[in-house]
């Protein structure tokens, strides 16, 4: 009797949605925890409540992500097993170690928020240790897909800086939003001198968010020259997702993540800025929406678009 064999092969994309939103969401959380961080040690404890703001959302949004991935995964009693079996080569070992301690180290980051002008020596110094632990969780963020050869979409060098880059940016994105809800509810809004006077001690935000836009619209450039001057295989790659996702990609991922952003601040500073409070809420408001939405789906699009299905090579 001969054998049969069965091949199961998994209907559409391997890593779907769920995973987009936990590198995105993740991605995000470790900027925003660089941001409380950098915040304190270099303006030594002046802008505390934008602060307390980072320091609870990094958790929040990074532990929301690994719910998201565990509900791809499944089996999540299963992550304690990754602390058994050591194998620093693997990002999704990173993931599985580094992630649920930088949560438990954010929490605790954050606590110490709670009054912010005591213990300052110790926060600092525990900012430093989840700091690190952030630069390692965003590592493997952007080095997930990276590392998989089989996906040309995936490997290519500038992918993990571009990545990278976009952390920087929904974090501090993330943060200025629910920061001016806060500032809403606190009332602080209604004056207006003191709303001006933080804005304008905010412009180095702008400019860091800026910075990571346009490094990040660089290193694509160079991912997608990478890319259409590469081998068949990477070419193929390309033109597959780009038919697939495109519109994705290149409306919501480039035109509403990136270049609109960068016009609307291109605009206000062309203004020389806008004098009264509302119209400087509706601009921070605005560009980080458009930042947090197109690096979803600029993570969405490079994700489901490295899956699709490449043509048979023929051996005629």
């Amino acid at each position: 009797m001969e054998p049969d064999l069965i091949y199961q092969i998994q209907a559409g994309p391997i890593w779907n949605w769920k995973v987009a939103v936990d590198l995105f969401l993740g991605g995000a959380g470790v900027g925003a925890l660089l941001f409380a961080v950098a915040l304190d040690v270099f303006f030594h404890g002046k802008f505390k409540r934008i602060c307390q703001t980072a320091a609870w959302l990094s958790p929040v949004l990074i532990g929301l992500g690994l719910i998201f991935l565990l509900a791809k995964l499944g089996r999540p009693m299963h992550l304690p097993l990754t602390y058994l079996h050591f194998n620093p080569s693997s990002p999704l070992w990173w993931g599985g170690v580094f992630q649920p301690l930088l949560i438990i180290g954010g929490v605790w980051y954050a606590m110490l928020w709670r009054k912010p002008d005591e213990k300052v020596n110790s926060r600092r110094t525990i900012g430093w240790v989840v700091a690190g632990l952030a630069v390692l969780v965003g590592a493997y963020h952007g080095l997930l897909m990276g590392v998989v050869t089989a996906r040309p979409l995936w490997s290519a060098g500038p992918t993990v800086v571009s990545a990278m880059l976009g952390f920087v940016a929904t974090g501090v994105a993330a943060v200025m939003l629910v920061h001016l809800v806060r500032m809403k509810m606190g009332g602080r809004l209604a004056d207006e001198e003191r709303a001006m006077r933080f804005f304008r001690a905010m412009s180095f935000a702008r400019n860091i968010v800026v910075s990571a836009l346009v490094l990040q619209l660089g290193t694509f450039f160079l991912w997608w020259l990478s890319l259409t001057t590469g081998s068949l295989q990477n070419r193929q790659a390309l033109a597959a997702a780009e038919e697939a996702f495109g519109t994705m990609f290149w409306s919501l991922g480039i035109g509403v993540g990136l270049v609109l952003p960068l016009m609307l601040v291109g605009f206000a500073s062309w203004k020389r800025g806008f004098g009264k409070v509302s119209k400087q809420v509706g601009l921070i408001t605005a560009t980080s929406v458009m930042i947090l939405v197109g690096g979803f789906f600029f993570r969405l699009a490079v994700l489901l678009g490295g899956q699709v299905q490449l043509p048979i090579p023929s051996l005629n």
